[in-house]
């Protein structure tokens, strides 16, 4: 493991910690969130937005799709990933391995690797755990994830013992193809193993410690967010941090609502990536510090007041309820890029919170609060 990850700052009474994630690109304090860049893009909110106005230092993008479209000739011409995209702090790609659990995606999954279906053309194509690993070589990112199994929620024990003994197995191949191509366009490039096992807090911690040892960077979680009881995640967390080194940058993947991003942080939790809140913005659901509420609602048509009061983004700044329900109600898409921007800088925002509150020894407090304003009734 290497020296990637510090730890500033220890909460007294929880697994809480701030931190720093050494990128070749910029140093992230941690927690952090990531929005999800899948094509290079985060949907309805632009990279100065991100950059100048949320202070956003790393967005996660889909190194198969990218390698899909527009490909990797033409971004490798281009300089890299982050030159394509016009972004210029850190960046993580992952291989693909959610994609597994997509029906528009999957086609098979053998011991060489994953079938995929190109969304574009319907075509077939093998992706071993290798060539997953080229791909996010000549991408440049700052980290670059194993492909990893990842099954569907709900599968018998032996189907997560096999899929956690397949991910081991193709942590090693990725490794040995990250460590032996010279060609890395980012010669510092991270590698995280993906530690998989659903609910199992056995089959975790032994894939969690077996991928340790194969001597990734950090060891992340992933197959998370997909239907188990969030109870359950945040004890697996918990119990896997008890087997890895106390500087493992720990990494969830695909969570991005409040209530679990503060749960996760309080088990230790480090990083987080989620599309959830521009996913959610785009149906209405909006985060606010009184609660979640449903834009489309017709007693919203009339209420002149902002989404947050106690929020200071531009959209609350500057329009109120009834004008972002007009344009919700009839599916104009400046009220999709307000409604993305507020919630994308809410949670952006509560990050930035989070390691305040953890700096100055009252992260519980910040939480306890922050849990009992937050889970009023959807209005």
């Amino acid at each position: 493991m290497s020296n990637c990850f510090e730890i500033k700052c220890s909460s007294s009474k929880s697994l809480a910690r701030s931190g720093v994630l050494h990128t070749a690109h910029v140093d992230v304090v941690t927690p952090f969130f990531m929005p999800v860049a899948t094509k290079g893009a985060v949907k309805f909110v632009t990279h100065p937005q991100l950059q100048k106005e949320m202070n956003v230092e790393c967005l996660i993008s889909n190194a198969f799709i990218n390698y899909l479209k527009p490909g990797l000739s033409l971004i490798e011409k281009a300089g890299g990933l982050h030159k394509f995209v016009s972004w210029d702090k850190a960046l993580f790609t992952d291989s693909g391995g959610f994609q597994l659990i997509l029906d528009q995606f999957i086609h098979k999954v053998t011991d060489k690797g994953v079938y995929f279906k190109n969304p574009f053309d319907k075509s077939i194509e093998l992706v071993t755990p290798a060539k997953a690993t080229l791909i996010q070589n000549s991408l440049g990112s700052d980290v670059a994830m194993c492909l990893d199994h990842q099954p569907l929620f709900g599968k018998s024990r032996v189907d997560y013992l096999d899929s956690a003994i397949r991910t081991i197995e193709w942590a090693q191949e990725c490794k040995k193809a990250h460590e032996e191509n010279e060609g890395k366009l980012n010669k510092k490039q991270l590698l995280f193993g993906i530690a998989q096992g659903g609910v199992h807090k056995d089959i975790r911690c032994k894939c969690a410690l077996a991928l340790h040892k194969v001597g990734f960077d950090a060891v992340a979680l992933g197959g998370f967010g997909i239907g188990e009881a969030q109870v359950d995640m945040y004890s697996i967390i918990k119990e896997v941090k008890k087997v890895l080194p106390e500087n493992n940058a720990t990494y969830i993947m695909g969570i991005g609502s409040p209530i679990e991003i503060l749960n996760a942080v309080e088990n230790g939790a480090d990083m987080f990536d989620s599309a959830y809140p521009t996913r959610m913005a785009r149906h209405g659901l909006i985060f606010t510090h009184n609660g979640q509420i449903k834009i489309e609602r017709a007693f919203h048509k009339d209420f002149f007041i902002p989404l947050d009061e106690e929020c200071d983004c531009f959209v609350c700044k500057n329009y109120t309820r009834a004008y972002l329900h007009h344009l919700f109600k009839t599916h104009e898409q400046n009220g999709l890029m307000l409604l993305s921007y507020h919630n994308t800088y809410f949670i952006t925002n509560l990050m930035k919170e989070i390691r305040v509150a953890i700096n100055e020894n009252r992260f519980e407090k910040f939480k306890s609060d922050f849990e009992k304003k937050y889970s009023k009734k959807d209005n």
